[in-house]
C-alpha cells in the first residue's frame, strides 16, 4: 500500500521478506548516492521511501558503508549481466563487437544513475569499490570473452591482429561516457541538445563506426 508522506510517495508493505526488503533498500539508495554522493546521502532519506526504519539498513547491510558497497555492486552486476546476456562468443567477431558496443551505450543511457555513481567513486579515487572483490571478478570475465573474440576475428582474417581487450574496453566505454557524463556542460559549449531521440542516435552510429573501421582488418 502506498501513502502520501508530504510530495512523498511512502510505501507500507505488510509482511515484507529480507530479500525483497533489501533490494527495496538498495533501489532506494541507489537513487540518493547517485543524486547526493555517499557523504550527503542521508540514512533516514534512504529508507523513509521504502517504508523500512533506517535501523534495517544497519541489520541489512551494517553500515552506511555496506550499503553503498552493496549498491556499486548492484550497479555493476547490472552491465556484466547485460554483457553476458550477449552471448558474443555465439557471434560471428565483428558482430560480436558491433553488439557490446551498441548494448553498452543503450545501457549508459537507460542507466544515468549507473554513470553518476562511477564519476563519484571515481572522485572518491575507488575508495569504496576496492573493499569489494566481486565487480573486479566479472570484469575480468568480460576481458577474457572480448579477448577470444578478437583472437577469433584475427584468425578469421576480418580484424587487425595486436588489438588489446581492455584497450579497447576503455575506448568503447570511454566512447560514450565521456558524452553523457559531460552533457550539460557540452550543451553550454556548443549550444547542442546532446540528448535528443536524434543526437543520442547520431552519437550511437558515430561510435559504431569509429570502433568498427578501427577492429576491421582493412581489405
Amino acid at each position: 500500500m502506498a501513502v502520501q508522506s508530504g510530495k512523498k510517495t511512502v510505501i507500507r508493505r505488510v509482511g515484507r521478506d529480507a530479500d525483497k526488503a533489501k533490494a527495496d533498500l538498495i533501489a532506494s539508495a541507489t537513487r540518493q548516492f547517485s543524486d547526493y554522493g555517499f557523504a550527503l546521502a542521508g540514512i533516514e532519506a534512504i529508507a523513509n521511501p521504502t517504508g523500512l526504519n533506517k535501523k534495517m539498513i544497519y541489520h541489512y547491510f551494517g553500515s552506511k558503508e555496506g550499503l553503498y558497497i552493496a549498491v556499486l555492486e548492484e550497479v555493476y552486476a547490472d552491465i556484466r549481466n547485460m554483457e553476458q546476456s550477449l552471448e558474443l562468443e555465439k557471434l560471428e567477431p565483428l558482430a560480436a563487437i558491433q553488439k557490446l558496443i551498441e548494448s553498452t551505450w543503450d545501457h549508459y543511457v537507460s542507466h544515468p544513475d549507473f554513470l553518476a555513481l562511477v564519476n563519484q567513486e571515481n572522485l572518491l579515487k575507488a575508495q569504496y569499490l576496492k573493499k569489494s572483490g566481486i565487480v573486479q571478478r566479472r570484469t575480468s570475465t568480460l576481458l577474457e570473452t572480448v579477448k577470444r573474440v578478437l583472437e577469433r576475428g584475427v584468425s578469421e582474417g576480418i580484424m587487425r591482429p595486436g588489438i588489446d581487450a581492455m584497450q579497447l574496453n576503455h575506448s568503447i566505454a570511454g566512447l560514450g561516457f565521456y558524452y553523457l557524463n559531460n552533457r550539460f556542460t557540452n550543451a553550454e559549449l556548443y549550444a547542442f541538445d546532446h540528448m535528443t531521440p536524434e543526437a543520442l542516435a547520431a552519437r550511437r552510429n558515430f561510435i559504431v563506426d569509429l570502433v568498427m573501421c578501427f577492429v576491421a582488418r582493412p581489405s
